[in-house]
């Protein structure tokens, strides 16, 4: 398995770890749990900004779920060189506008949240590759 593939092995089942803990609720609390406090010291998880599954909340809010979709998706596209360095401040100042701006002047929704995280996500990973891939 290559690097790449490997990458976008461990962000998928990142993923499905967060995908999969609200169908655990009913099914296996304890793993659930574990999970929900897994999550927890990289995600505020607060109800208000989260989505729900099956009547259960993700273990991560909308912008970080955003964040982990989008890398899973732009793990597929990274090749070694990474792109100029504006196409990173475009693609992450929409999410830190977002982010700073709902603390003090408005509040975000959490299709925002999720769209601005989503786009983060899928090129802060091509960084990430190449990062991984000048290392070898």
């Amino acid at each position: 398995m290559n690097s790449r593939s490997s990458l976008a092995a461990v962000i998928g089942i990142w993923c499905l770890l967060i995908l999969v803990t609200p169908l655990l609720v009913g099914r296996i609390p304890l793993i659930a749990a574990f999970l929900y406090l897994f999550f927890s010291p990289i995600c505020h998880q607060l109800p208000e900004r989260s989505f729900f599954l099956f009547g259960h909340q993700l273990p991560v809010c909308a912008r970080c779920i955003g964040i982990y979709l989008g890398a899973f998706s732009g793990s597929f596209f990274a090749r070694k060189n990474s792109p100029p360095p504006w196409v990173l401040v475009a693609a992450v100042v929409p999410m830190a506008l977002d982010g700073g701006t709902q603390l003090v002047f408005r509040e975000s929704t959490n299709v925002l949240r999720f769209v601005t995280g989503l786009i983060a996500g899928f090129v802060v990973v091509f960084y990430l590759y190449a990062a991984i891939a000048s290392r070898k």
